[in-house]
């Protein structure tokens, strides 16, 4: 069986996902781990597909999912989450803000946990470049929100860097409804629910430009995503 399996969520990431997936294949064969590798597109109107074909064609660990219609970056997961079969689950934004051997060392620190789970806000995290003050207000206030509604006692639902254990997922994944930017805070809900034991660890991570976050958009959306699984009968 793989060891990684590495999901990818990309929507128009053309300027970006290249060297993203260059550098993920390039370290993970270098320690000679076996790996996978699913980019899943979700309503991509620029070249991305493009992209990743030709790269599908030269490294044999790159797979692709392809959705005409944007389903968000939680549905890109939960049907990535369907076709991967790796020991370790594992998934990262297609910027490259988390760098390979940054979610690998993570993931080497998983132990007896059932997951394990990137962190910019604990003592010990190395954030060569910061997110925009914007972001960040954003980011800590959407925290608060994870504390109070889902009563999840995490600093940092949202960085990009996770690895689970494929029963973990197996577990959850047909439980979890399709969202956004929300899924990574649902994610850990369900895991809570389960009894799983998810630990936080510092990660080194760099904010990347070009976001196509749009603030005043998604914080709503992501507020009554968190209700709405709270109070899921």
């Amino acid at each position: 069986m793989t060891e990684y399996s590495i999901i990818i969520p990309a929507h128009n990431e053309e300027k970006r996902i290249r060297i993203t997936l260059i550098n993920y294949v390039n370290y993970f064969r270098s320690i000679g781990k076996s790996f996978e590798i699913l980019v899943v597109l979700n309503g991509c109107k620029d070249n991305t597909i493009n992209v990743v074909k030709e790269l599908e064609e030269k490294y044999k660990e790159i797979n692709h999912a392809n959705f005409d219609e944007a389903i968000g970056k939680g549905g890109a997961l939960l049907e990535g989450f369907k076709l991967i079969n790796g020991n370790l689950i594992t998934y990262t934004d297609a910027d490259g803000s988390t760098l390979p051997e940054t979610l690998y060392e993570l993931s080497e620190k998983i132990s007896s946990y059932d997951g394990i789970i990137g962190s910019r806000w604990i003592k010990g995290a190395v954030i060569i470049k910061k997110q925009p003050l914007t972001r960040r207000i954003a980011s800590r206030g959407f925290n608060i929100l994870t504390r109070i509604i889902l009563g999840l006692n995490y600093k940092d639902t949202q960085c990009s860097a996770k690895v689970f254990r494929k029963n973990v997922i197996d577990k959850i994944k047909d439980k979890v409804e399709p969202t956004n930017f929300a899924i990574d805070a649902i994610l850990l809900y369900h895991m809570k629910k389960e009894g799983f034991k998810i630990k936080e660890e510092p990660i080194t991570w760099e904010d990347k430009e070009f976001s196509t976050l749009r603030i005043r958009k998604v914080i709503p959306n992501m507020f009554m995503a968190l209700i709405k699984t709270k109070f899921k009968k």
